[in-house]
């Protein structure tokens, strides 16, 4: 028996080497596992920070809210959750609907009537360049060229006095010339 004891004692007791190369795989995986978890602590760390910062962000919202309900209540609106249900949901959505209908009915009645107005300043505009085009083709009020009199080349809008004691005749102001056409 003292052979098969000594077989089992070589089984059982490793040798150096496989102890040391076992030792450097389980200190490598220490070393990766080390790593893993300063990177999960640091992780850790910033989701604390977030939700810190989300639970103060939460309490602001709650204050504020406190202060809108209050503030409605003195108005007399009810802002419970439970005062709000589909139904009144659905009334306005109908209600901001037909609003929106009306609205862009009214407005395309707007432009129908902007497009008219411009057509109708148009319309004067041209008009009055038109009257401002015939009142200068005019003839003047003095000039008988058509009607058998001689052509003659100016005509003078002004006024000529004569005195009785023979004097030199007086002009008004109106002094502008015209030409016959």
């Amino acid at each position: 028996m003292d052979d098969s004891s000594t077989i089992e004692e070589t089984e059982v007791n490793p040798e150096f080497e496989e102890v040391l190369e076992a030792f450097n795989e389980i200190h490598e995986e220490a070393q990766r596992l080390a790593v893993l978890n300063k990177k999960q602590k640091s992780d850790l760390k910033l989701h604390i920070t977030k939700l810190a910062l989300t639970q103060s962000q939460l309490d602001n919202l709650k204050q504020e809210n406190k202060k809108h309900v209050s503030k409605y209540k003195a108005i007399g609106c009810d802002c419970t959750p439970t005062s709000f249900n589909m139904d009144d949901f659905k009334s306005l959505q109908t209600e901001f609907e037909n609003f929106e209908k009306d609205y862009y009915a009214e407005c395309m009645k707007l432009q129908i009537k902007l497009s008219y107005l411009k057509d109708l300043f148009g319309k004067l505009s041209k008009g009055k360049s038109d009257l401002n085009h015939r009142l200068s083709m005019q003839k003047h009020t003095i000039d008988k060229t058509s009607l058998g009199y001689n052509k003659q080349t100016t005509f003078s809008k002004k006024t000529k006095f004569v005195s009785s004691k023979g004097g030199e005749p007086k002009q008004s102001l109106q002094t502008k010339e015209h030409s016959a056409f």
